[in-house]
């Protein structure tokens, strides 16, 4: 099968109209796509593939990356029908070269090459909302600095033709990595009461069940004498449609549920937070971060921070503060343990950090520092990060 058929069928397969070719990078971006974690497939009976989860019993007919990527052509398309309005690849690439040469112009003036306005352009073409997605907004940013970096050098050396296809293929790259590879399962829901999440299926009508949800059904009646099996999630108990992303006093929360306690409750603080599955780091997202830049909030293993510590080296900055991370999540000082309240604040900084935060730091033309806020739009300079 032809590389063009296969994305035209898989196009089919996500819900993409033929007509909108604007967005058959999604369709080819998803061929071959691997399992998410904890999904295995086999044949059934009748010869055909299906997937399972073995910790929430889930188990359907359709490779459970495609819904993602499904989500993700949604969200784009959203965007673009709000904002960009871009019909064509042809029309985003003519756009891009217009940004990329203002870029160029910059650097060629020794001015920062990335503004505000040319970052919010850029992200429109894109698909991305600045004022919603902060984490990306803040990826293309330091795509186009890379990009006019290197390729300023190129064309001062060269005198090529400027080119915008890589950081294309860069920016969709970490699109994809974000919206589809890291995106967590969503929660399974009891079929009974829709807001709780469930905790056993029934083998029998393959249903999902909450304790509350499976005590109405199945007290009385054949469903009674029915097997199940254990579903294995851990929610949010704030929220819980959302999954845990870190425990405190026995308690899970997502980020989301343990800021809204953390509001409510400022004593938490003094317990002890530790991340589920543990930090990542910035540099290697495959590793387990085992320190902390304290200076700059960075989470890096051992690894990542030797490579980042010799390139600030060569650039006159370097390191001057770091935490360690042990096997619990405690973080270190010069061997000496951290308090929680500490921790845990330092933690909120750089984990707000890691995840883009809605504040997008820039240099003037002055070559002095400020911060934008891609929600609000307004600037300041004082960096919010630290007052966090």
């Amino acid at each position: 099968m032809s590389i063009q058929l296969a994305v035209r069928e898989r196009m089919q397969l996500l819900e993409i109209p033929e007509t909108e070719l604007l967005w058959a990078w999604i369709a080819q971006s998803s061929l071959g796509a691997p399992l998410p974690e904890g999904w295995d497939d086999f044949l059934d009976e009748d010869g055909q593939k299906a997937y399972y989860h073995g910790k929430t019993k889930r188990l359907q007919r359709t490779h459970p990356m495609l819904e993602r990527f499904t989500v993700l052509y949604k969200k784009v398309k959203d965007v673009n029908d709000r904002g960009g309005k871009i019909e064509s690849e042809r029309k985003m690439e003519s756009m891009l070269y217009v940004i990329m040469n203002e870029l160029l112009n910059r650097c060629n003036r020794e001015l920062p090459p990335v503004t505000p306005e040319l970052l919010e352009r850029c992200s429109l073409l894109f698909a991305v909302d600045t004022s919603e997605d902060s984490k990306m907004t803040n990826i293309i940013k330091v795509a186009m600095a890379d990009y006019a970096e290197e390729q300023y050098d190129v064309l001062v050396t060269t005198q090529t033709k400027l080119t915008v296809q890589n950081f294309i293929d860069r920016v969709r790259k970490e699109m994809v990595r974000i919206e589809v590879h890291e995106k967590p399962d969503a929660t399974v829901m009891c079929s009974e009461y829709s807001d709780k999440p469930a905790v056993v299926k029934n083998l029998v009508t393959f249903d999902f069940y909450s304790l509350e949800g499976f005590a109405a059904t199945h007290s009385t009646g054949k469903r009674k004498n029915h097997e199940t099996a254990k579903v294995e999630q851990t929610v949010c108990s704030i929220f819980p449609r959302r999954l845990a992303t870190c425990e405190v006093d026995n308690q899970f929360y997502s980020d989301e549920g343990y800021r809204f306690v953390l509001a409510k409750h400022p004593a938490l603080r003094s317990k002890h937070l530790k991340i589920l599955g543990g930090y990542r780091c910035q540099e290697y997202v495959e590793k387990k971060a085992e320190v902390l830049t304290e200076d700059t909030l960075e989470f890096l293993s051992w690894e990542g921070y030797f490579k980042l510590f010799r390139h600030k080296q060569l650039t006159g900055g370097l390191y001057n503060y770091l935490l360690t991370i042990d096997q619990e999540g405690y973080f270190f000082r010069l061997g000496q343990k951290l308090p929680p309240e500490e921790a845990s604040r330092i933690v909120d900084k750089a984990r707000f950090l890691a995840g883009g935060g809605e504040w997008a730091s820039f240099t003037d033309d002055q070559h002095d520092a400020y911060w934008y806020n891609l929600r609000d739009k307004v600037v300041t300079k004082t960096n919010p990060y630290f007052s966090y």
